[in-house]
């Protein structure tokens, strides 16, 4: 018994000279993921301030701390002793922006994160024709960001990311498409989203070359011989591919 009674004595000793001791103050630290702007609110999130103790800090607090922010998608926070702490965040990133009952942000997984607040960035895809955010949009949401995903490999060109306007999702699994410089509508299905497109990007092509692309007003890919382009003069055409 004195045995124990001495060991846990000096190990409470000890535990307490290390939490307390100025040689474990934390001097540096170290953000890794995310800007200078950034940096500065994960600092305000942890509470963290210069000369805290280093063994003393509760990490999994931290990092728990961070994640609950909807802007952080996850978070790592190691010590690098005596007087270094290393926090590394992988951020949300938007890649649309999702129109229900209200605004909210959609990151490349076809997940909603966050609310879109008053001041915050806008310019991005609109996601339209859901009335709400039950299971059946999340699954709808996941498609059109896997479509997304396939137009951001494209280098440049009408048919492109940065020229992505709105997505409008309807009741039969199929989805409207519009981009800025083309003023039809682009209807598209769900399965065989890449040959839809390099279908779309031959008929773009084709209707800009004898300058009728002005006056095109639906396209629609879901054909399996090509597809079909309605002009505002009234008449239709088809072809292959």
């Amino acid at each position: 018994m004195a045995v124990v009674v001495t060991v846990s004595a000096i190990l409470t000793y000890c535990y307490q000279f290390v939490t307390t001791s100025s040689f474990f103050a934390l001097k540096h630290l170290i953000i890794t993921g995310a800007d200078k702007h950034e940096q500065e609110r994960i600092i305000g999130l942890c509470g963290l301030r210069r000369g805290q103790n280093l063994v003393a800090l509760k990490l999994n607090q931290i990092r728990t701390r961070l994640e609950k922010d909807p802007w952080i998608r996850s978070a790592r926070v190691e010590r690098m002793l005596p007087d270094t702490l290393h926090i590394s965040v992988i951020r949300e990133e938007p890649c649309a922006i999702v129109r229900a009952e209200k605004l909210y942000y959609m990151n490349k997984w076809g997940e909603i994160f966050k609310e879109v607040d008053p001041g915050e960035p806008v310019d991005f895809p609109v996601v339209t024709g859901l009335a709400d955010l039950g299971s059946e949009a999340g699954e709808q949401l996941r498609e059109v960001a896997s479509f997304i995903q396939i137009l951001k490999t494209q280098k440049g060109g009408p048919i492109s990311f940065v020229n992505l306007s709105e997505i409008h999702i309807d009741n039969t699994r199929h989805f409207s498409v519009y981009f800025k410089g083309i003023p039809a509508e682009i209807q598209m299905g769900l399965p065989g989203l890449k040959i839809q497109l390099a279908k779309l990007y031959k008929l773009v092509k084709h209707l800009r070359k004898t300058g009728k692309i002005r006056e095109a007003n639906r396209i629609d890919l879901q054909y399996a011989g090509g597809a079909v382009v309605s002009f505002r003069s009234g008449y239709l055409t088809g072809g292959e591919g």
